[in-house]
């Protein structure tokens, strides 16, 4: 199994976790705090996958906003100006004692779903090249 293989293996583990977590009521704040964690640790996996495709197709490319930006460019993803939005919120997990941030993460959580279905499909689609 490759690297890429095994990160695509641990996504679709961590990002059913998610969608279990976003799925259940805010109103209770360990949800919350749940969502809140597998938002940050899917994230952190996600933009790993990135980083690895990119890598195998142009060396040397470090850092988030540089992989979104060719990942983008080799179409994995379509809108690397959400995923910094999603990097911004993802370095506001460590300040999520203040409730108001941790809404903020929250929301980002919920709304990060469906940008890490599509992201599942492109590297179903290049594994399969």
């Amino acid at each position: 199994m490759t690297k890429l293989e095994a990160q695509y293996k641990d996504l679709i583990k961590v990002f059913s976790r998610l969608q279990e977590a976003v799925k259940l009521p805010s109103s209770n704040i360990i949800n919350q705090d749940a969502s809140i964690q597998r938002f940050e640790f899917t994230f952190e996996l996600c933009w790993k996958i990135m980083q690895t495709i990119v890598n195998e197709n142009k060396l040397d490319v470090y850092g988030p906003k540089n992989v979104f930006r060719e990942a983008a460019k080799l179409g994995i993803i379509d809108d690397p100006k959400a995923w910094f939005d999603f990097l911004k919120d993802r370095n506001l997990t460590v300040h999520t004692y203040k409730e108001v941030v941790a809404r903020e993460v929250y929301r980002s959580a919920k709304q990060f779903v469906p940008f890490v279905k599509k992201l599942i499909l492109s590297v179903e689609k290049y594994l399969k090249k």
